[in-house]
């Protein structure tokens, strides 16, 4: 069975339809076999995160939690070039406080923290460059499988600002301290083969990426919906804390100060002046 979401979206249900699939500006969401996949589809942008992406994922997670068909949440990128480029510059450079910073950080913070903690299996299917909110979005994803090659980083010191979706807080509870610190302080770019060397990536597949992902993913869906449901809630009650809480938004609190910065607005002035020459 097949079906799209989105479609039935104004009653609160999913719209059942075999062999179809949502496809809008920027997303897409399917399902088969219990494995709904988000597709972020703005490969022009290298699937960069805009506002628009923020609202769809955020239906998507709700949609997920409700529908019992739904076992695992796939998200992914369209093409090959790009899983995610994280926010998108051309947008979000326009903001200069802090105070509209924060806005934005905390409405993406929020969602990837709906992701942690959602209660069903999650998987980055990274199909191809996740540069940092990119890899802000897998690191809330249970598992990251990745196409052989890509190149994965959280470059945010680079623009003179941290992480700002919780990407940082995540990293330290799924990786071990120096290997963490030592990722977001080099801000270097790394292959999936060293990202899954170092335990960030879980699988690397050389080609027949989504394929190879549904059969990894085989032995969760053929289980009942309440065992994963059960099995899930027991990994993420630790991420449900007041203390974790504080943690995770509190990086989002410091980005936004950095974030108008002088030094920050001229990174990011640089950085786009190379990229359209």
């Amino acid at each position: 069975m097949r079906f799209s979401y989105l479609e039935g979206k104004k009653n609160g249900k999913a719209n059942k339809k075999d062999g179809h699939a949502v496809k809008g500006r920027g997303k897409m969401i399917e399902e088969q076999h219990g494995i709904v996949s988000f597709t972020i589809c703005r490969p022009s942008r290298r699937n960069a995160i805009d506002y628009a992406v923020m609202d769809e994922l955020e239906q998507a997670l709700t949609l997920v939690e409700q529908d019992d068909e739904a076992k695992v949440l796939v998200i992914t990128g369209e093409g090959e070039e790009a899983f995610c480029a994280g926010g998108d510059l051309q947008v979000f450079h326009q903001l200069k406080t802090k105070e509209e910073a924060h806005a934005m950080l905390a409405k993406m913070g929020n969602i990837l923290y709906r992701l942690l903690t959602l209660s069903k299996p999650t998987v980055a299917l990274i199909n191809g460059t996740a540069i940092g909110g990119g890899c802000e979005l897998a690191t809330a994803c249970d598992f990251r499988f990745a196409r052989a090659g890509v190149r994965l980083g959280f470059v945010q010191a680079n623009l003179a600002i941290t992480t700002g979706w919780g990407g940082a807080t995540m990293l330290f509870e799924k990786m071990p301290y120096d290997q963490a610190l030592n990722i977001l302080l080099r801000a270097k770019t790394m292959t999936a083969e060293e990202a899954e060397h170092i335990g960030f990536v879980h699988r690397v597949f050389p080609d027949s990426l989504r394929e190879r992902c549904e059969k990894e993913l085989r032995e969760y869906t053929n289980k009942s919906t309440a065992v994963l449901r059960a099995y899930k809630e027991a990994a993420v009650a630790r991420w449900k804390t007041e203390q974790f809480r504080q943690r995770f938004f509190a990086e989002i609190e410091r980005c936004a100060y950095l974030w108008e910065s002088e030094e920050h607005d001229q990174a990011v002035q640089s950085f786009l002046t190379k990229r359209n020459k």
